[in-house]
């Protein structure tokens, strides 16, 4: 099947000329891609709140282990990508965030959002024993002894396992709607931004043409490369990669 040309826009850019206007070119893009990166995080977060929700959606229903380890999965999993792609810095080659505009967030928006970036930071990245959530300890590991029936003491231990918490879901799912939508407008923003740019920086055809990849090759298959031509002009599109 015939494509138009794909040519690979990161790579280009470390060709590009020291004039101001390709000098602004390089920096969008990094801008751009940071922004798609951070909303892939949040869709996904997404996602996994939906399936947690489809199983946990009975109060009080219990649980066998398998279940369990799933749910716990995916709420840690949910939380992680939503810290990452707001909150969490990015040092020299690592990507960072897109900060949410605290401003605009409500007073109870604002305690979801501070929330969960605790919950990553001192529950989930990190182990801070006095962490709460609620009036409940995230990490409670008991160190105790108990006499046996001789007199003597035998040491043991024992934790708690509040990786699933109800509250936090529901505070997951109050949120990345608003993430989503601040963090897909900023991603529009400068991919429009891009395009203009590219438009006015004089890249020589060339240099378009050195950078062609097989699309099929780097994306998987013909039914993706469709499915990423249909889709442009919006956001972001997402495909499976199978290893």
């Amino acid at each position: 099947m015939n494509y138009p040309p794909f040519t690979d826009l990161l790579a280009l850019s470390k060709d590009l000329k020291r004039t101001a206007k390709q000098k602004g070119l390089k920096g969008a893009l990094l801008q751009a891609w940071r922004a798609e990166a951070c909303l892939g995080d949040l869709l996904q977060a997404s996602d996994c709140c939906k399936q947690l929700r489809a199983i946990v959606d009975q109060e009080g229903k219990s649980h066998g282990p398998a279940e369990q380890t799933v749910i716990k999965a995916l709420q840690t999993t949910a939380v992680m990508l939503y810290a990452r792609a707001t909150s969490t810095g990015g040092k020299g080659a690592e990507r960072g965030s897109i900060q949410l505009n605290k401003k605009v967030l409500t007073g109870a928006q604002k305690n979801d959002h501070e929330a969960l970036i605790s919950l990553r930071n001192e529950a989930l990245a990190h182990v801070n024993p006095t962490h709460k959530v609620g009036d409940r300890l995230w990490h409670k590991v008991s160190l105790f002894a108990v006499r046996n029936a001789h007199g003597q003491w035998t040491p043991a231990a024992a934790t708690n396992e509040t990786t699933w918490h109800r509250e936090t879901l529901e505070r997951l799912e109050r949120v990345l709607p608003l993430a989503i939508e601040f963090v897909e407008e900023k991603f529009k923003t400068r991919l429009k931004m891009v395009e203009e740019i590219m438009g006015e920086a004089g890249i020589d055809e060339a240099i378009f043409r050195r950078y062609l990849f097989d699309p099929v090759e780097v994306f998987g298959s013909e039914a993706i490369v469709t499915q990423i031509l249909s889709s442009r002009g919006k956001a972001s599109d997402r495909f499976w990669v199978n290893e």
